[in-house]
């Protein structure tokens, strides 16, 4: 009894562990929008962004651009819980002070992420990400 006790633990921390490191690894934006300053909604498509975001064990990296244009770029740590992904900046270059948080409702479905961020009751941006490695 104390065995299968020991089995059932280590289960339950081996999931844990597994859940944590779903997101290790390279991803493409594949669709997505966003609501500008000026509260207006914009796709990414009729944007022609592109961006690459790599996910190691606590750290995030992305790079995204506009068409040929570098557009953005953010670095920093990671948690992602619960159907919860935040990430808190360290350095990036649109102006947001270090520690910034963004947190989204977030899934993975097979090959594909989707991120959700929200102010309030409204929605304020929506990716679609797809892993490329």
């Amino acid at each position: 009894m104390k065995q299968i006790k020991m089995l059932v633990i280590f289960l339950i921390f081996a999931a844990g562990a597994a859940a944590e490191g779903e997101l290790e690894g390279v991803w493409e934006l594949v669709s997505g929008e966003y609501v500008d300053p000026k509260g207006e909604l914009v796709d990414y498509q009729t944007m022609k962004m592109k961006s690459l975001k790599i996910i190691s064990d606590s750290h995030f990296s992305f790079t995204s651009m506009k068409g040929d244009e570098f557009w953005a770029s953010g670095t920093g740590k990671y948690d992602f819980k619960q159907g919860k992904y935040t990430e808190k900046l360290h350095y990036n270059s649109f102006g947001a002070e270090p520690g910034s948080e963004f947190s989204f409702d977030s899934k993975l479905e097979g090959e594909y992420w989707y991120n959700s961020r929200w102010d309030g009751d409204k929605r304020v941006e929506y990716e679609v990400w797809q892993r490329i490695e």
